[in-house]
Formats: structure tokens, C-alpha cells, sequence
């Protein structure tokens, strides 16, 4: 257990904030769980119990553990008792305005803790407008779903003091996790790819592939089903990150699905006991000829590398993306290094017949790319960032300037 660091709070208990505050519990920490919905404040004692089962059936958890969870995870009946906390995780819903509530009512308590939010798409300094919380004391703290397997969380660390961000680094360890600092970017590496990527299997799914398929092309590739996943995340919060991501980032092709909406106001289940939902077929229509599996594949692949690009436009290192891609996201190839390795051009090209194949998919290729191709620059020189793209991300946030 971190020291300085022993009484932690969570506020917003939806599946992500649940879980943090599990988490919390079962590494040793006193954890106050709160929301603003008493029903799910008094579900939390049959939710604790059911993922300790689960876990344990899973091998997942020790039986001190799930002690820890019982005698040390407390629904939190009072706002107010969350002042004398010394680390508290905002989790509540993707919405700028909610958040900053919460930070308000912290603060007119007089919490004085270190503060961080699971914000899954907006940027710390949107979230810090109106002096909502002190600076020095607050960070952006990135949780994978699912929290309680994935070991990596991206940390964004602004202007926060050294001691409170070096705390929350060590907690962060303390809890068996990975802390990986990235860019003040919305969606930050993460979500900066998957998004791209399940939009993309909306569009073929669109198109007339079945998301079976879909799914199945994906795991041949060693990639995340993104129909499966989007049964643990629900085509709601897709809708919302994107809604978000597009807000601040302007990348078109995030809005670019009807389908998405369509299931947002539904969130189905793609699967039943393992098995495909043929309702769903009822909201986004019959399958008729759709894509082979080789568009498919191509599809998936290239919304990834096209991503991956774009986040490296917008100031991330090379390495980090890499990094995320490979540990967090379990992507069996480094996607800036396998650009490297066919040449930028060859990507440009398997994305044109993308949108040859789907011409209302609206994934244009990142002006970084094209460079790249025009130029045969690469991400990469000896193992180390070409210095080639410092340059060039510096040019563009010069002539974004002007």
C-alpha cells in the first residue's frame, strides 16, 4: 500500500467506476464508493459479490482479497464523507458538465486530496475551465476496460505538482498496474485507436457483413472482436467518446457511422450466451452481399494504422502509441512500426481500395501519411523517432496556428 496514500474514494459506480473502486478495495485500500443514484448504491453489495465469484472462478482473485473487497469496499451515503479522503477517482458519465460538477462539490466540501478523473475522451484542461479543482493536485487517470484484467493506465499529468503526481504514479503501481504517461490528447492513445476501429466494423457491418464474421476476421488477425467488445462498452458509450472525440479532434470519420446512433438508443447484445443476437439483424437490417474477408480484414487493419498516424499528427510519440497498442490493446504488431515495414505508400493504397470497396466510409488518409509516402520518410529511424516527424508535427501546429 502506497504510503501517505489510505482512505480512496470513487464517485460515479457505473460499470468503470465499479470497478475502480473494486480494485481499490481488493488491493488493501479503505475505498467510500458513491453515486448520485441511490439504486445503485444499494445494489453494490450484490455486484461485489458477484464479481468475487466470478474472479474467483476465473482464479482471478485470493481469498485476503476478496476479504478485503468485503471489509474495506463501503458505499459512501453522504457527499460530504468523501472530504477527509486522501485520493479520490471521478467516474461519472462522459458528459464535461457532470464532471465539473463533481469537482465543484469536492471542493465546496473542502476536499483537498489528489483528485483524478477515468475520463475516457475528454482533455484535462477542458475539465480544469472555471478553476473546478486545483491544478497541482489533479490528473487524468485512464483506466483499459476491463479494469480488473487489463494491467495498463494512461496517465496525463499537466501542470500537477511532482509530489502529487509521483503519489498517484505509486498508487497507481501499489494497485499492480502499469501507469503510461501520454499526451493531453482527447482520447489519448487508446480510445484514439479503438474508436477508429469500431467504426470501421460499423461501416462494414453496414455495408452487409455479418458481425460475426466481422468478429471472426478480426480474431484471425489476432485482433480485438470488435462486436464482442462493443457487448462489454455498449454502442451508447461509443457514441458519446466519439461524440466527444470529434468535438475537440475534428476527425470526421468519427461521426461518420448512421448505424451508431441507431444502436445507441437500443445498446443490443451482439451475443447471447455466445451466440449471436439475430435481433439485432432487426435494427441494422438483412444481410444481403457484403464484403469478403479480405476487405474485412483490410477494413480493420487499415482504420488502425490510419489512427495510429493521426494520433502521432497530433503531437503523441511514436513510441507511446506503439507502446498502448502492443500492452494495452493487444495488438499483435506495433502499428507504426508494421507502416514502417510495408511503406507508408502500401497503406495509402490498401486504404483507397477501403474506400473504394465502402465510398461513403469518410476515413480520409492522415496528412502525415501522404507526406510520408511523397517523401519516404518513415516513423522510425535506429529504434528512435524520426526526427523527421518532430519536425513535421511542429510545422503543422504552426500552420494550425496562423
Amino acid at each position: 500500500m502506497k504510503e501517505g496514500i489510505k482512505n480512496v474514494g470513487v464517485v460515479g459506480l457505473g460499470v468503470m467506476g465499479f470497478d475502480i473502486a473494486f480494485l481499490y478495495a481488493m488491493r488493501g485500500y479503505r475505498t467510500l464508493a458513491y453515486d448520485a443514484s441511490n439504486a445503485v448504491m444499494e445494489s453494490l453489495t450484490d455486484r461485489r459479490e458477484k464479481t468475487i465469484e466470478r474472479l474467483k472462478r476465473r482464479e482471478r482473485i485470493s481469498d485476503s482479497e476478496a476479504e478485503n473487497v468485503r471489509q474495506g469496499l463501503k458505499v459512501s451515503p453522504e457527499f460530504q464523507s468523501m472530504e477527509t479522503l486522501d485520493f479520490v477517482t471521478e467516474a461519472v458519465s462522459e458528459v464535461a458538465k457532470t464532471k465539473l460538477s463533481v469537482y465543484t462539490a469536492l471542493r465546496e466540501i473542502g476536499f483537498t486530496g489528489i483528485l483524478t478523473t477515468n475520463t475516457s475522451s475528454l482533455p484535462r484542461d477542458a475539465l480544469l475551465a472555471g478553476d473546478s479543482y486545483e491544478r497541482k493536485k489533479f490528473a487524468t487517470t485512464h483506466f483499459f476496460n476491463p479494469v480488473l484484467y487489463t494491467q495498463m493506465v494512461e496517465v496525463v499529468e499537466g501542470d500537477m505538482e511532482e509530489s502529487s503526481f509521483n503519489s498517484t504514479l505509486s498508487f497507481l503501481r501499489s494497485l499492480g498496474r502499469n501507469p503510461v504517461q501520454t499526451r493531453d490528447i482527447s482520447g489519448f492513445v487508446s480510445n484514439g485507436i479503438l474508436m477508429y476501429y469500431s467504426i470501421m466494423a460499423l461501416h462494414l457491418l453496414q455495408r452487409g457483413a455479418r458481425f460475426d464474421e466481422i468478429d471472426q476476421a478480426a480474431k484471425r488477425m489476432g485482433f480485438l472482436p470488435p462486436f464482442v467488445s462493443f457487448d462489454s462498452w455498449k454502442p451508447s458509450i461509443v457514441e458519446d467518446v466519439t461524440r466527444v472525440m470529434f468535438e475537440f479532434r475534428g476527425d470526421k470519420f468519427l461521426r461518420s457511422s448512421k448505424l451508431l446512433s441507431v444502436l445507441a438508443r437500443r445498446n443490443p447484445s451482439f451475443y447471447i450466451d455466445q451466440k449471436p443476437n439475430p435481433e439485432v439483424y432487426e435494427w441494422v437490417g438483412e444481410r444481403g452481399r457484403g464484403p469478403d474477408e479480405e476487405i474485412i480484414k483490410a477494413g480493420l487493419k487499415t482504420s488502425i494504422y490510419a489512427a495510429a498516424a493521426r494520433i502521432v499528427e497530433l503531437g503523441e510519440d511514436p513510441s507511446k502509441v506503439d507502446l498502448i497498442s502492443l500492452e494495452g490493446l493487444k495488438i499483435p504488431q506495433a502499428p507504426l512500426k508494421e507502416i514502417d515495414r510495408i511503406g507508408a505508400a502500401a497503406v495509402l493504397k490498401e486504404l483507397s481500395l477501403i474506400n473504394h470497396a465502402m465510398p461513403d466510409n469518410g476515413l480520409t488518409p492522415p496528412e502525415i501519411l501522404l507526406t510520408m509516402a511523397n517523401q519516404g520518410q518513415t516513423f522510425y529511424k535506429n529504434d528512435q523517432t524520426n526526427p523527421w516527424i518532430l519536425s513535421f508535427v511542429e510545422r503543422q501546429r504552426s500552420h494550425a496556428g496562423h
